[in-house]
């Protein structure tokens, strides 16, 4: 008898199949295996409506124009700002280079910007991209010259497009300041015709000491411009043939003139500086000058103004040799009493305003305080002091009656 091992009779069984979901006709309902797909019309297809891509959302550059628009702006913006902030830098330099050896042959000390213990030459300090300064010191007779060059603001766009439609000129302002040993007390200035009403109002010494107004003809100037003037024995000394023949030659950069010893500054419209402590006035020369140039300055326009220049230097010596007359000087002298005790009532009047204001806020506060009491008692105490503070105010000099013992 043979012994048949079991792992063959394993070996010899079937394996069963693989399981074949797709095969099985109980996996999918409603499916036959022989039938045949019927052929025939399609069904109805579905309306299918296709909006339009919107133009913000477009990948082409029509949809990006308001930023193209802005960069653009900010291009020319700061290209402007660079071109105008070098042609201004230009300008102050040609000015100094055209004039530093006149001014170094009138002053010890030309463009000192005062950071320094010890003083420096030739600095001229930039304030702003269009405005420019420079002192000199050192001559007889004044404590010092300031020069501010006011150029456009070319470093700005905004204004650039402005002074399109209302052009506006370069100007340089010198300022002399006199000492009180050097000038005496007389007030005097030229300026055009169309802003003397204007310079009037809005300064104390020529609205106060030169009321009158007398033509630039009679003094052989242009009639453009208007003569302001103390007294007559001041126009007619200062006026030369000299000061003339130079304005009238350079009438296109000429702007005005101040010789003042009670220049305090434009009037100050806030009240509350204005009644405060009075002013020290200065002893000072003025010079506003413009730069003649059609519309576009060039470098070369900065030299021409180093006549205008030598005219300011001209002024500081005719000033310091220049003495009132008797009757002149007596006249001064009366009109700055006169203007010392109108500044002395102002200010006591305003003064008197402020007060009066004060003791209405502290009434009014008071009678608040009343009014929020909530206990009676207290609020009638209140109110009797009050009432006995306005009767104290309105007869101050109310004296108490003493019975005499008899």
């Amino acid at each position: 008898m043979s012994y048949i091992p079991t792992s063959s009779l394993q070996s010899e069984e079937p394996e069963p199949e693989e399981y074949d979901h797709f095969t099985d006709e109980e996996e999918f309902e409603g499916y036959h295996k022989g039938e045949k797909p019927v052929k025939g019309k399609p069904g109805p297809q579905p309306d299918l409506k296709i909006e339009k891509v919107p133009l913000h959302l477009r990948a082409n550059w029509e949809g990006f124009y308001v930023e193209i628009l802005t960069l653009a702006g900010l291009a020319a913006y700061a290209l402007n700002f660079f071109a105008g902030r070098t042609k201004n830098s230009k300008l102050a330099t040609a000015w100094l280079k055209s004039h530093k050896e006149l001014l170094e042959s009138n002053f010890h000390i030309v463009g000192d910007d005062g950071q320094a213990e010890e003083p420096q030459q030739g600095i001229m300090v930039k304030e702003s991209e269009s405005l420019y300064s420079l002192w000199c010191t050192g001559r007889t007779g004044c404590n010092g010259m300031l020069v501010e060059l006011k150029l456009q603001k070319r470093h700005d766009l905004v204004n650039v497009m402005s002074y399109l439609v209302k052009p506006v000129k370069d100007s340089i302002t010198v300022t002399v300041h006199m000492t009180d040993e050097e000038m005496d007390n007389f007030v005097f200035a030229i300026v055009p015709k169309k802003t003397v009403s204007k310079m009037q109002k809005e300064l104390q010494d020529l609205s106060f000491f030169c009321p009158d107004k007398k033509s630039g003809a009679k003094y052989d100037l242009p009639a453009s411009l208007v003569i302001l003037s103390e007294s007559n024995e001041v126009a007619n000394t200062l006026l030369t043939q000299q000061v003339t023949k130079a304005i009238s030659n350079h009438e296109d950069m000429f702007e005005s003139l101040l010789f003042s010893d009670q220049y305090v500054g434009p009037k100050q419209e806030d009240e509350d500086q204005a009644a405060a402590k009075p002013l020290k006035p200065k002893k000072v020369l003025i010079f506003n000058f413009t730069v003649a140039s059609k519309g576009n300055t060039k470098v070369q326009d900065m030299a021409r103004l180093e006549s205008m220049m030598k005219l300011v230097l001209h002024c500081i010596d005719r000033v310091r040799k220049f003495r009132l007359g008797k009757e002149a000087r007596a006249k001064a002298d009366k009109n700055r009493r006169e203007l010392e005790e109108n500044l002395l009532k102002q200010t006591h009047l305003q003064r008197q305003e402020a007060a009066q204001l004060r003791r209405e806020e502290k009434r009014r506060a008071d009678k608040e305080r009343m009014m929020a009491e909530d206990d009676p008692d207290r609020q009638r105490r209140l109110e009797e002091r009050v009432n006995k503070a306005e009767a104290k105010r309105r007869n101050p000099f109310k004296i108490k009656q003493i019975k005499a013992r008899g």
